[in-house]
């Protein structure tokens, strides 16, 4: 470890009952890991993630972050994969993305931009472009899973296996801080967030699908195979076919990128909700000005 994690984490014990202990967690990280950004979510079932801090400097980075809370989390790889179950640890972002992910001028009107150089194989509109992603999945009480997700720019070489060997190397020491964090913040975090579900939609094209044929259409959206689909709902790949058969003809359309521009322009939303109910807390100090190319710093 470097010498300055000495100070950094003392600096983490220090505030570790203080509401700023997000900021020096990502300050001790930052000391033997190279980020552009940081950002701290906590993911739940059936609700947007929780934003708790970014490091995000420009206003159109935190836009971005606001419109991923606002619909792009339900194709996230990571939310998925927290829906799936996967356990705390220090993860790629590609590693988590299904093998097949949605890549067409077709969508380019929608709210988002498919990019073939992106690791996800897309990017949330003011989402930064062009960087690599490293996930710390941090398992919380009450079937929540903290994340630290850490942006660099890929023309920086993103994150190298030492960087990773390093942050799993301290990821307990992150999840014991946060989960303490958590435990005091939970009620006044989620009281003002509300329980607004998922916008997951249960119809599409004004028709109401099956339980099984949702599961199904989503997992299709994630750009999981029928043998895929298969094994995470433990049904027969003839069955998985039937289901797609069902669920394409009520929807009067005859392939998965029809299905997922309908998905997606089922997400658009109304309004903004006030910040503080979707977005969490915000450190106004962070808003800096955007430079000409929109970075994250």
């Amino acid at each position: 470890m470097a010498p300055a994690w000495g100070e950094a984490s003392a600096a983490v014990i220090d505030h570790i009952d203080a509401d700023d202990l997000p900021l020096h967690l990502a300050t001790a990280v930052r000391s033997i890991v190279a980020f552009e950004a940081g950002i701290f979510f906590v993911n739940r079932r059936n609700q947007p993630p929780l934003h708790i801090y970014d490091t995000l400097k420009s206003a159109r980075a935190k836009r971005g972050v606001i419109n991923y809370i606002r619909s792009t989390y339900l194709l996230n790889p990571f939310y998925n994969a927290f829906l799936l179950g996967i356990r705390g640890g220090v993860y790629r972002i590609n590693e988590v993305a299904p093998d097949a992910y949605f890549r067409s001028q077709h969508f380019k009107h929608l709210k988002f931009q498919v990019s073939e150089v992106e690791e996800i194989g897309y990017l949330t509109k003011d989402w930064p472009p062009g960087r690599a992603e490293v996930v710390v999945a941090m398992e919380l009480p009450h079937g929540e899973m903290g994340e630290l997700s850490l942006l660099q720019p890929v023309s920086k070489g993103g994150f190298s296996q030492d960087d990773l060997r390093v942050l799993g190397s301290i990821a307990p020491f992150l999840r014991a801080c946060f989960a303490r964090y958590w435990r005091r913040v939970r009620p006044t975090m989620v009281k003002e967030a509300g329980t607004r579900p998922s916008r997951a939609p249960a119809k599409l094209g004004g028709q109401a699908l099956s339980a099984r044929e949702r599961e199904v259409a989503y997992l299709i959206l994630k750009g999981h195979s029928t043998p895929s689909i298969s094994l995470h709902l433990n049904i027969s790949g003839t069955t998985v076919k039937t289901h797609r058969k069902n669920l394409y003809a009520k929807l009067g359309i005859a392939s998965h990128y029809e299905l997922f521009a309908m998905f997606v322009k089922s997400l658009d939303i109304g309004p903004a909700d006030p910040l503080h109910r979707s977005f969490g807390p915000i450190d106004p100090s962070s808003f800096g000005r955007m430079g000409s190319a929109g970075a994250a710093e």
